[in-house]
């Protein structure tokens, strides 16, 4: 939630316009994370199968949301994080549409989409796209050159802070690659930053 919270204060903070895509991760690691955060017994395999189950649920209520609009599913996404980080609640498919009928989502709709075969594969598109580009953490970023979007920037554990920064203090140069943006970065020793 912290790492949606910075970009969404980045973008209310600088000139100009910035895109973005929040892409929720499915793999050991986020199943870990999840485990140890709410301390459950990681060797039970029930109990990873159920917070597998619960985290793909989630992702496919986020995918859901999405295709209502992106600030819906954003908002969506935030809303029920809220109601899962801040609230302490559990998640159920019950709190999910709740969460939509609070964002305004259409709610037969989301209902309908959140099993449909085109939110699973986006899903499977994104997973793809996150092991293709090497994310294995939640907390990462990758910045792409909107001219150019061969050349990338992984950011792994990023904060507002360090995308400030990058904005701000190293001169995101309109003429620039971000190849080359991105290896000026890292000769200034910012070791979490490899070039896609």
């Amino acid at each position: 939630m912290r790492c949606e919270n910075d970009v969404l204060k980045l973008e209310n903070e600088i000139d100009g316009h910035i895109a973005y895509q929040f892409v929720p991760l499915l793999n050991m690691q986020t199943i870990d994370n999840t485990l140890e955060s709410h301390r459950l017994n990681a060797h039970d395999l029930q109990t990873r199968n159920n917070v597998s189950d619960t985290i793909f649920q989630i992702i496919m209520d986020y995918k859901a949301a999405l295709f209502q609009g992106r600030k819906r599913g954003r908002s969506f996404l935030l809303s029920l994080q809220q109601q899962l980080v801040n609230q302490n609640s559990n998640y159920t498919q019950n709190l999910g549409a709740q969460v939509a009928e609070k964002v305004h989502l259409d709610l037969e709709m989301f209902n309908e989409d959140r099993r449909s075969s085109l939110a699973l594969k986006s899903f499977h598109d994104d997973q793809k796209m996150a092991n293709e580009m090497g994310i294995e953490a939640p907390s990462s970023a990758v910045v792409f050159d909107t001219r150019n979007d061969d050349d990338g920037i992984l950011i792994n554990d990023f904060d507002y802070y360090t995308l400030l920064d990058l904005y701000r203090e190293h001169g995101l140069d309109t003429k620039q690659s971000a190849r080359s943006f991105a290896e000026s970065l890292i000769q200034r020793h910012h070791p979490n930053l490899h070039v896609l």
